[in-house]
């Protein structure tokens, strides 16, 4: 039994379960507006429930189908946002990678991980011409974004045993008016 009092049996159900929640979605993803019809007050009242010492259990995957009627799918005729691609196979590979949990820091953390990951970084260097060049994947845009920015300062002004050294920023006014 696992450390969250659940059997092996009762694992491969709630695996089970979850999968045909995911195949049932994925099967009326062409038919799914593009964006959903609801409000902040709508989704709060589906959503936004008093803490709970005792957990849900099997009870919590009933909210699955609520979510992807109060969600914006991820589709071909969605260009809003830089998001993955919901293709079936990558949320797959994705849910194989969280199965292994590994964090992907170093090689000695993770061998086979950040091999995988150098690899890759290795293919898009070449892809786009600059063979040889080494970097690190990310898991999203905003980290991306901020692995840039200290990336950037870093090579301009390192910091030393002090900390960062004073440099300037240079933004929009939009940076100020974050709310």
């Amino acid at each position: 039994m696992g450390s969250l009092g659940i059997t092996d049996a009762e694992l491969s159900a709630l695996a089970d379960e979850a999968l045909a929640l995911a195949k049932r979605y994925w099967t009326g993803l062409d038919a799914r507006p593009t964006y959903p019809a609801s409000s902040a007050e709508e989704t709060k009242r589906h959503f936004a429930r008093p803490w709970t010492d005792e957990g849900r259990g099997r009870e919590v995957l009933s909210d699955f189908q609520a979510m992807a009627d109060h969600a914006r799918p991820s589709s071909a005729r969605f260009f809003g946002y830089v998001v993955g691609s919901n293709e079936p196979i990558g949320v797959l590979g994705e849910w194989l990678a969280a199965v292994l949990n590994q964090n992907v820091t170093s090689w000695r953390s993770a061998p086979a991980a950040t091999t995988v990951e150098r690899t890759v970084v290795g293919w898009l260097a070449d892809a786009v011409g600059c063979p040889g060049f080494t970097g690190s994947l990310c898991g999203g845009g905003s980290s991306a974004n901020l692995m840039a920015l200290a990336m950037a300062r870093e090579a301009k002004f390192p910091a030393n045993e002090t900390g960062a050294q004073p440099c300037v920023v240079y933004a929009s006014e939009q940076a100020c008016n974050y709310p």
